[in-house]
């Protein structure tokens, strides 16, 4: 996919040495984070690494690739080369670009490169409108990273779909995160990085259930006891920084009990990745959210259903969900599994919230305790017997379970 530097000396009386090589050779692994995207320029998508495990794209002498950083400009030492430029292998890691050899590493973005999240036009789960994320390139061309549903009315993220690729153990790791972009999508009476902080959903959620402001019965002031911006598709599902920062659009997140979180959905997220790089396959994943959380009245006892925005007119938007569902389907082998996990630490009884038939004791690729309320009961379910219950899941029809 993108990718840039080999182990590179970046010392012009190296470079005569290494053009006796053939190939050129990018390594992705360590790769600061701004490094342009490299295209394909032909196919026009994110190149890959050459095999899972490599970290390394190869190019023949005289081949050519294309450089781009969508949204800032492609820097050469003080030279400006504008979002896309060519660059055709000479040797090792040296590459012609604009006519100067230069070595790969010496290339970088003027800035973070930037994603956009746009509406395709198309209708999702019957109240939603689809949404894309990826990359606008100069050229016209738009390379889609996830699709999310959205409901305009309750500001509900139905589900983020992305492809997992095999090769996704040569990813990116460390870097800093990106701040979370709201884009034009909630339009509500405040910014959604106002509502996360502690003490205002401690507040929103404390009025719901009728208790005070400050009260810390629920979110508290310290531990995992509050709500996180859930990413539906993980940031680290992706292999370049670029994809992993495209993550960070609210419209690929609902709200999460850190409980739940960081822990069981964390480990079942990194235990997908894991089965994807091991059994050398690439996944259809599609996550979402069902239902509404609850948590008892504090006068009345009765449950009320959660949400995280909370107008002065008791309008309200952002339901938590009851539970996160995951599908994971390979189209290869014809496997696929659906996943289900409880986003409510204080609820006691977890039989209602178990909405198909449980196989999960089926499945050898888990490495977590996945009956443990405070990280977030789970289980698992064959695709067509969650579609009874969400039947706009799409029609995998997987012929066995992802094992």
């Amino acid at each position: 996919m993108f990718g840039l530097i080999l182990n590179i000396g970046g010392r012009s009386d190296d470079i005569n040495q290494r053009l006796i090589k053939k190939d050129c050779q990018i390594n992705i692994r360590g790769l600061p984070q701004r490094k342009p995207l490299l295209r394909d320029p032909t196919s026009k998508t994110i190149i890959l690494p050459d095999a899972a495990g490599s970290s390394v794209i190869t190019l023949k002498t005289g081949n050519r690739i294309e450089i781009d950083c969508p949204g800032a400009n492609i820097l050469l030492d003080s030279l400006s080369l504008g979002e896309i430029t060519d660059a055709v292998c000479i040797s090792g890691t040296i590459f012609n670009i604009q006519n100067k050899r230069v070595e790969f590493g010496s290339v970088v973005c003027s800035r973070r490169i930037t994603s956009i999240a746009r509406y395709t036009g198309d209708k999702c789960f019957e109240k939603g409108k689809e949404i894309e994320v990826g990359f606008q390139f100069s050229d016209g061309e738009f390379v889609k990273q996830m699709t999310t549903c959205f409901d305009e009315n309750t500001r509900e993220v139905y589900y983020s779909l992305f492809e997992l690729s095999h090769q996704i153990g040569d990813q990116n790791t460390g870097g800093t995160r990106p701040s979370w972009t709201e884009g034009n999508f909630y339009n509500l009476g405040a910014r959604l990085n106002n509502l996360y902080p502690n003490a205002a959903q401690r507040s929103t959620i404390n009025q719901q259930l009728g208790l005070s402001d400050d009260d810390v019965k629920y979110i508290k002031p310290t531990g995992n006891y509050y709500l996180a911006r859930g990413h539906l598709t993980a940031r680290s599902d992706y292999i370049y920084y670029p994809q992993q920062e495209a993550t960070f659009h609210y419209i690929n997140s609902v709200p999460q009990w850190q409980t739940f979180n960081g822990f069981n959905w964390f480990y079942l997220e990194r235990n997908l990745r894991q089965y994807a790089a091991n059994k050398g396959l690439d996944l259809i994943v599609m996550t979402g959210g069902y239902g509404i959380s609850t948590l008892p009245h504090e006068s009345t006892g009765k449950p009320v259903p959660l949400h995280l925005y909370v107008d002065d007119n008791g309008n309200k938007a952002i339901p938590i969900p009851e539970l996160f569902w995951k599908v994971a389907y390979s189209p290869s082998t014809k496997a696929g599994i659906a996943v289900l996990g409880l986003n409510n630490p204080y609820q006691g009884n977890v039989s209602g919230s178990v909405i198909c038939d449980d196989i999960a004791d089926k499945l050898n690729w888990w490495t977590f305790e996945r009956t443990r309320t405070q990280a977030g009961y789970m289980y698992a379910c064959t695709i067509s017997s969650l579609r009874k219950r969400i039947p706009q899941i799409p029609n995998y029809r997987a012929k066995k379970i992802l094992n």
